[in-house]
């Protein structure tokens, strides 16, 4: 991580780093594939695969899997990045830059180079009005049903894994 003193020290340097790490970020689209996140993130990994988001092309109808307004929520990424579905990536940003460990190490170097926080803006994209679900999209709730991050955050911890939230009939 780098810190404000050693910022500090770079002197003239400084803007040009900050210019430099910024400049990469705006270059983090390309994807790496939700298998490289499983290298590291097994058990949010095991908790996607599970839901829904992994399969959601295949909910689509045949003529829907041809309708870019469908693929643009249920496959985003496959035309220009290559990979089906609601992956990692589609929620967090593209990899490439931000999958090695030192840089997921560091909180605020991660996110400089590409690494986004979903938030219910970004899950609103798909999940609003227009969406032809007949259900309304309560975020807080749904977030329970995704939660694929406790587990990981428990195992860090030493602490047992919480149980996944279960849908409610």
């Amino acid at each position: 991580m780098i810190s404000t003193q050693a910022l500090l020290l770079l002197g003239p340097m400084r803007t040009l780093l900050a210019a430099l790490l910024c400049s990469v970020s705006a270059f983090a689209y390309d994807f790496v594939g939700p298998e490289t996140c499983r290298g590291c993130h097994p058990e949010a990994y095991a908790r996607w695969k599970l839901g829904k988001h992994a399969r959601a092309k295949d909910s689509l109808t045949p003529a829907q899997k041809k309708d870019a307004r469908c693929l643009s929520c249920h496959s985003p990424n496959e035309n220009d990045q290559g990979f089906a579905h609601v992956t990692c990536e589609t929620c967090h940003g593209g990899g490439q830059y931000y999958t090695a460990a030192y840089v997921m190490k560091d909180s605020e170097l991660v996110r400089l180079v590409g690494l986004v926080d979903p938030s219910e803006k970004g899950c609103r994209t798909c999940h609003d009005a227009s969406s032809p679900s007949l259900k309304p999209f309560d975020f807080v709730e749904k977030l329970k049903l995704i939660d694929h991050w406790s587990a990981e955050r428990a195992k860090r911890a030493g602490e047992k894994p919480p149980k996944p939230e279960q849908k409610k009939k």
